[in-house]
C-alpha cells in the first residue's frame, strides 16, 4: 500500500509542477501577533484599532438608540409628515367640478344650429 501512495504522491508532483511565485503572503488577523505592539507596522496597528473597538462603537450606538427609540421614531415621523406638507400632498384641494378648462368655440360649425 505504501508504494501505492508514493507512486500517487510522486504522480501528482509531477502533474502539479509550479514553480513558486515570490509573492509577499498577507498576514492575517492574529492574537500572538498583535500583542506584540511594537513590532507592528502602522498598517497592522491601524487595523488592529479598528478591529477591536468596532464593538465597542456598535455597543454604544445600540444603547444610544434603545434609550432614545421613540423620540427619533417620533421626530422620523415628523420629517416626513413635514416633506409632505411642503410638497402639499398632506392636505389636498379640492377641485371645483363646475368650472370648466375648455374654452367656448368663438364661431358656431354645426349647421344644425345655424338654421
Amino acid at each position: 500500500m505504501s508504494r501505492f501512495f508514493d507512486l500517487k504522491i510522486l504522480f501528482n508532483n509531477f502533474i502539479k509542477r509550479r514553480e513558486s511565485t515570490g509573492r509577499e503572503m498577507k498576514r492575517v488577523f492574529q492574537w500572538r501577533r498583535y500583542l506584540e505592539w511594537r513590532g507592528l507596522t502602522p498598517e497592522e496597528k491601524l487595523s488592529a484599532k479598528r478591529f477591536l473597538l468596532i464593538p465597542v462603537f456598535a455597543y454604544l450606538i445600540i444603547e444610544i438608540f434603545n434609550q432614545n427609540f421613540s423620540f427619533i421614531a417620533l421626530f422620523l415621523i415628523g420629517y416626513v409628515l413635514y416633506k409632505k406638507f411642503e410638497k402639499g400632498t398632506v392636505v389636498k384641494k379640492k377641485k371645483n367640478r363646475f368650472r370648466s378648462t375648455k374654452k367656448a368655440p368663438s364661431v358656431i360649425t354645426d349647421k344644425r344650429l345655424l338654421i
